[in-house]
């Protein structure tokens, strides 16, 4: 026999007001609008995205890093409450495991969406390489997606054979609800192996979800600047838990207003998941402050313009907010409305706002994690255009901006997300009905209240803490902004190109062999000569200097103000000087630039198209070049 509780559940799955038709139709708009953008990226290529060569991951990786991270973190939310045994957590735990299934739904194809062939998905299993961190990625989503849907499926079983009794459902509902019961009778026997099979489960689900965020290491494992950090793992296990932990309570939150589920959430467990949220968020606060605090602390390498952009640069804003709307805000809401007797009554409403500021922050925390690093490489795109040769590039190869296709996919994701949700809700008891069923003659849980105690003078604890963090923070600020300060810039040091060439001596009679090789070098100077005089990169000759010059060899050095050579890597600030080597390079006749020694740097400019405009004949003679075609 239902109690009236179960009843006004049950009656959810066969009630459908307009509001829900509404809701349904504008995410049903907002998917196929993604639909349609992805189309036309298949149909013209990534061009139609905003990313390019430097900046090769946008959107699509940040949607794929954020439902996975709130994948894991619902299911580890609903795995650490049973293996905890709480009490208060039977109507919440289908929530969080019904989250970590769609959320996964949604991020695992953004991986497909950001390949401009998605076919070649299809090698990753014809040709993996068990070495490859994505590999690894593969196989721990897939485990774990079949994990949260088995662990799901689970605890829904005994709750099939009372639906499949409600002759007020479809006829073809009760024969869904029998086929998926698989003859469940609801004897002691069975009730027993159930709770003891999905306790068991419990545990593996949630090394499961900490092991699916080695997500991490495809970037903690490429050199890019940024992410060689070694907290990676536990920075987005705890990021995962934080932005699940906060998922679940916005639709906890949602479904008590919209289904009118009072009897089953209430205001203690706002009050606990709170608690849980403050405790994670001082955790994650930890994570980002040591995110950044060794190489902030140094601020030298590739590492200085990242830091640059995110702390004063194009990121600055971004990233700031991200800190405050993200971390500081929710943390002081929730220790407020937990803190305060007078706001306590405000607590489901306020701890899931704080629950959206928590989510929109973890998005914008994983955008300012791939894009700013992205836009920053050790080896970037050369724009002074002092260099010859080497033209502004376009706007769009240095900085990403979002396309309206990756905005349309990014959105149209959120939309199938709530869409498979609110289905859901319609299809199952979206709270435990065997779990509560115990409960119902039980006295409700309630929060023993505090004892009383003198006022104390600092605040609550979390307050405290709130206070010696930011302490903390703005001593390390105002150190680390005094020592910028008393440290002056030396200036560059003057550079000198130096050029040295000499005639070749002539050298025997050719044979004949010798012969076609100079009649086919001559053919190409006559080709070079055609060319250079359409374009302009040589002048015309008149008609008594027609013949070949002779050839010479060109020797270039880069030489410092002490007259030491240097090495021809460019830095985005200044030379870098190489004492340990010198670089000798020699030009041919036709211009061509070849190395002695080591490989050339990376960053190395057009010395060849430079030293082409230069005079190539003459005398042995050594001088500095100052005329800005040839230095």
């Amino acid at each position: 026999m239902t109690s009236d509780r179960e009843a006004n559940l049950l009656r959810v799955l066969n009630h459908t007001s307009w509001r829900f038709y509404m809701w349904f139709g504008i995410f049903s708009a907002v998917a196929l609008w993604g639909i349609y953008g992805y189309i036309v990226q298949l149909r013209w290529g990534l061009i139609v995205t905003g990313m390019r060569d430097q900046t090769s991951w946008g959107l699509y990786i940040v949607d794929f890093v954020f439902f996975t991270g709130i994948s894991y973190g619902g299911m580890l939310v609903s795995g650490i409450l049973r293996v905890t045994g709480a009490g208060w957590r039977h109507p919440i735990t289908r929530l969080s495991e019904a989250i970590a299934v769609f959320a996964l739904c949604v991020g695992g194809p953004m991986v497909m969406f950001d390949m401009g062939r998605p076919s070649r998905m299809y090698y990753l299993f014809t040709h993996q390489r068990i070495q490859s961190v994505i590999l690894w990625d593969v196989l721990a989503m897939s485990t774990f997606f079949a994990g949260c849907a088995l662990y799901l499926y689970l605890s829904i079983i005994p709750d099939l054979p009372l639906l499949a009794e409600r002759q007020e459902l479809a006829a073809w509902r009760r024969k869904l609800y029998r086929t998926l019961a698989f003859g469940w009778t609801g004897t002691a026997e069975e009730q027993r192996l159930l709770e003891k099979s999905i306790s068991r489960m419990a545990i593996p689900m949630i090394m499961l979800a900490v092991s699916g965020d080695t997500v991490s290491w495809i970037f903690a494992t490429t050199l890019r600047p940024g992410w060689n950090s070694s907290n990676f793992g536990a920075y987005f296990v705890m990021g995962a838990i934080y932005s699940g932990a906060a998922t679940v309570v916005l639709l906890m939150y949602i479904l008590l207003r919209v289904l009118h589920l009072e009897d089953y959430l209430k205001p203690v467990h706002f009050r606990n998941l709170g608690l849980l949220l403050i405790t994670f968020s001082l955790l994650y606060l930890f994570l980002n402050v040591t995110e950044y605090l060794t190489s902030a602390y140094k601020v030298e390498g590739a590492e200085k313009p990242l830091l640059h952009q995110l702390f004063y640069g194009d990121y600055a804003m971004l990233m700031w907010s991200v800190q405050a709307v993200g971390i500081f805000v929710p943390l002081l809401m929730i220790a407020a409305v937990l803190t305060f007797k007078r706001l306590q009554g405000f607590t489901p409403s306020v701890v899931a706002l704080a629950s959206v500021l928590i989510i929109i922050g973890a998005w914008a925390k994983r955008y300012l994690i791939i894009v700013p690093t992205l836009s920053s490489p050790y080896l970037p795109i050369p724009t002074d255009t002092a260099i010859p040769f080497n033209p502004t590039p376009p706007w769009d190869w240095l900085h990403y901006r979002p396309s309206w296709v990756e905005w349309s996919v990014t959105f149209g994701g959120v939309a199938v997300f709530m869409l498979m949700y609110m289905l859901f809700t319609k299809l199952f008891p979206v709270v435990s009905i065997w779990e509560t069923h115990q409960e119902e003659a039980q006295v409700e849980p309630t929060v023993a209240p505090a004892p009383q105690s003198a006022p104390r003078r600092f605040g609550s604890i979390p307050t405290t803490t709130i206070i010696l963090i930011a302490g903390l923070l703005f001593g390390a600020g105002h150190a680390w902004a005094a020592q910028k300060k008393g440290s002056a810039k030396k200036p560059p040091e003057a550079t000198t190109l130096s050029v040295e060439w000499q005639q070749v001596p002539t050298s025997a009679p050719k044979n004949v062999g010798d012969k076609q090789a100079e009649s086919k070098a001559r053919q190409a100077d006559g080709v070079e000569k055609f060319f250079g005089r359409l374009f302009g990169w040589i002048p015309a000759e008149s008609n008594d200097r027609r013949q070949s010059p002779p050839a010479v060899t060109v020797t270039v050095s880069l030489l410092d103000a002490k007259g030491q050579p240097l090495a021809y890597q460019r830095s985005p600030q200044r030379w870098n000087r190489s004492a340990s080597r010198s670089r000798r390079n020699s030009i041919s006749s036709a211009g061509r630039l070849t190395t002695r020694g080591s490989k050339p740097a990376r960053g190395m400019f057009p010395m060849s198209a430079m030293l082409y405009l230069c005079e190539r004949t003459g005398s042995p003679k050594t001088r500095p070049t100052k005329n800005p075609s040839c230095g």
